[in-house]
């Protein structure tokens, strides 16, 4: 084996070593009693770390007020420390639990980042602690969607740094119309490798990573035993709103996804924080 081929191996080990994954997706969603809220959920992905951060803001004085306020929490996953933390931006604290004690625990943490009331779209309430992979099957009155339309466009649309193809489904049932829109792109690979760093850390742990469906309006459709055509790729912006009922609507989309040099303070509690047993819910 030549010196030139091993210098060469070596810089891309390094130059790997020395980037990080960034994905930032927004959730925006309307619903009768509660009104609006925004959920941002921030991922950093990088060799043997992870961390994901998510924020809360409800519209509504009278909900934020009953929920304490705005939220604002995250998780990071350390495979070189073998631990795992959580932490409160508002509260300025943390905790801490390490591998081991987790696999005692039959894979589950016990530490929890937030109060699922609202987390994550009721999607999760830690990372790890149960699976739920892309073929997931949302809960829904998939009896009632008797009568479905679907429109694949052609054509592909920007959405943000992505191309997407954009898919339409429109089911009519005894409660009304549920209208999703959904854009899939099959520039997977950021994506692929952030998931890829968080299924391997979880493993460590004997946990196993959280991802959403991959599509929404596939899962109802094959739920409710509609046949129908399947589009290729990952996806990175939804939009559901229920028509002749009670207005409900929801918006997902993927804001930023990038490649970048690694920083070492995106993956650290900062100093001012202080450490307690677990963090009040």
């Amino acid at each position: 084996m030549s010196y030139r081929f091993i210098i060469l191996n070596l810089f891309v080990s390094i130059t790997f070593a020395q980037t990080q994954v960034v994905i930032i997706e927004e959730m925006f969603m309307d619903a009768p009693y509660v009104g609006e809220f925004t959920t941002t959920n921030t991922k950093y992905a990088s060799d043997n770390i992870f961390r994901e951060e998510m924020q809360i803001e409800m519209g509504s004085f009278l909900v934020r007020m009953a929920m304490g306020g705005n939220k604002k929490a995250g998780s990071i996953i350390d495979g070189n420390k073998k631990m795992r933390t959580v932490y409160d931006v508002n509260e300025e604290e943390y905790a801490q639990e390490n591998f081991q004690s987790i696999i005692e625990n039959d894979g589950k943490p016990k530490l929890q980042m937030m109060d699922n009331s609202f987390g994550g779209g009721g999607r999760r309430n830690s990372d790890g602690d149960e699976n739920e992979d892309e073929d997931t099957e949302p809960e829904g009155d998939d009896e009632d969607n008797n009568e479905v339309i679907r429109i694949i466009n052609k054509d592909y649309e920007k959405i943000g740094d992505f191309l997407a193809k954009k898919v339409t489904t429109e089911m009519m049932g005894n409660r009304g119309r549920v209208i999703i829109e959904e854009w899939f792109t099959t520039d997977t690979s950021l994506f692929s490798y952030a998931l890829d760093v968080q299924s391997k850390l979880a493993s460590a742990y004997g946990g196993k990573a959280q991802s959403t469906p991959r599509s929404f309006s596939e899962s109802m459709l094959k739920n409710a035993g509609h046949e129908f055509e399947s589009v290729e790729g990952r996806l990175v912006k939804y939009k559901m709103s229920q028509k002749d009922d009670d207005g409900f609507q929801m918006k997902w989309e993927i804001k930023k996804a990038k490649k970048i040099n690694f920083n070492r303070s995106d993956f650290d509690i900062p100093k001012i924080y202080e450490k307690v047993d677990e963090l009040n819910q």
